[in-house]
């Protein structure tokens, strides 16, 4: 029996994990391939659909219970769910160490043995060794972050006061940033509406150490985005690299200091740290998984690696290919493809990088999205693209009861202060 060991429940991880069930159990009986065991790995009990973790950190008006049952099953998707019916084990569990030699894979509760291994065990907050960062800034990384994060922000506007509006500083301006600053500010407005505050009770400010925020996308569609967080209030400051992270404050390289009542950090991720510490893998400088072509790692022809922990040089640009969702969706497709090539000693397939598509949701129901062969829809209709987009997703990896069902909260719990 082959066994395929999945670490990591991501989009990447789960992709691979449903394909590979799906095609060796359509192929068993034919004689091509032996009967697989496939395992997949991860620490929660629940994949994250991190595209909507801003959300939860804005959302008002959800009835409030002490577990925040109702925000948490939104975006939290129980892989009992994803996997149900499916011949496949989930295995709730932290790996520790990982021996490529010996084909083992150590977790807290016990070892396991593979055939097959593909490393999708995500990223982790890049503090950049900025001091303060993990001490006083909300990571932005978990359900529990996101929670935090939105406890903090109805709170502190209930209690501002005359003259000294609550401060928000959002320290990153890639898109998990842009988009968290503006729903920031539009949930503020209605909390403060809501509580009836006519004094200005919040700011909102957006912080990118480099030229520009989204230097990834076209200055026309920066532009646009820039319009539009200025529309809400949302003050950029582009070139303002952070120094120092404290309590209730951030220092920036000119020597500034600026007084701030929530902090947010999403300035950059990084590998998982475990994988510096695994013998015989090729990491890059910044800790990442080098694979080649067909994603396999390095002199391991059975190990695989995708996404967040992955560095992987698009042969056209001779740049990495960037952190989306829907990038380690397509390389998770890929390795289950040459897992089962493998199996029947076939070529394997070559992984051919694809991320010009994104959607930036500015606050409320409006978002900038540019798509193939250059569409560029924006607004209402934009923030509708993005829906479909993730609806999409959902039927990928639910059944469509389901997955429609949990579309359906997310409207209705996540529209409330637009």
């Amino acid at each position: 029996m082959v066994k395929i060991l999945i670490l990591g429940g991501g989009f990447g991880g789960i992709r691979a994990a449903l394909d590979l069930e799906n095609k060796l159990t359509h192929s068993r009986g034919s004689g091509q391939e032996d009967e697989a065991h496939i395992t997949l790995i991860d620490k929660n009990g629940y994949h994250l659909f991190l595209p909507a973790l801003y959300e939860v950190a804005s959302a008002y008006g959800v009835k409030k219970d002490p577990f925040a049952v109702r925000l948490k099953k939104s975006i939290c998707i129980p892989y009992h769910s994803i996997f149900e019916g499916k011949k496949l084990d989930f295995i709730q569990d932290e790996v520790t160490k990982i021996d490529l030699n010996a084909k083992k894979v150590f977790a807290d509760a016990r070892v396991f043995e593979y055939d097959y291994l593909l490393i999708a065990l995500g990223s982790q907050t890049n503090d950049f060794g900025i001091p303060g960062v993990k001490e006083y800034a909300y990571q932005f990384k978990s359900i529990d972050d996101a929670l935090m994060v939105n406890k903090k922000l109805e709170e502190s506007i209930k209690r501002s006061s005359v003259p000294y509006p609550v401060k928000i500083f959002v320290c990153g301006g890639g898109f998990t940033g842009v988009e968290l600053a503006a729903e920031l500010s539009c949930c503020a407005k209605k909390v403060a509406k809501v509580n009836k505050i006519k004094h200005k009770s919040h700011t909102v400010t957006l912080f990118e150490a480099g030229p520009k925020i989204l230097p990834m996308i076209s200055e026309e569609k920066r532009q646009h985005i820039l319009r539009r967080l200025t529309r809400l209030g949302v003050s950029v400051m582009e070139n303002s690299p952070i120094e120092e992270v404290g309590p209730d404050f951030v220092k920036l390289k000119n020597g500034q200091n600026m007084d701030g009542n929530i902090i947010v950090w999403t300035a950059g991720i990084k590998a998982n740290e475990l994988l510096k510490n695994v013998a015989g893998l090729s990491v890059s400088v910044s800790g990442k998984v080098i694979t080649d072509e067909f994603l396999q790692v390095k002199d391991s022809k059975n190990v695989f690696a995708i996404g967040d922990n992955v560095e992987f040089i698009d042969p056209k640009t001779q740049k990495p290919v960037p952190a989306f969702a829907y990038v380690a969706n397509d390389q998770g497709k890929v390795v289950a493809e040459n897992i089962i090539r493998t199996l029947q000693a076939k070529k394997l397939k070559s992984y051919c990088p694809f991320y010009s598509v994104w959607v930036a949701p500015a606050g409320g129901k409006y978002a900038i999205a540019h798509l193939w062969n250059g569409i560029h829809i924006t607004g209402f209709l934009g923030w509708v693209v993005r829906e479909l987009i993730d609806l999409r997703y959902m039927l990928s990896i639910l059944p469509p009861g389901k997955a429609l069902s949990l579309m359906w909260q997310e409207v209705t719990l996540f529209t409330k202060n637009d």
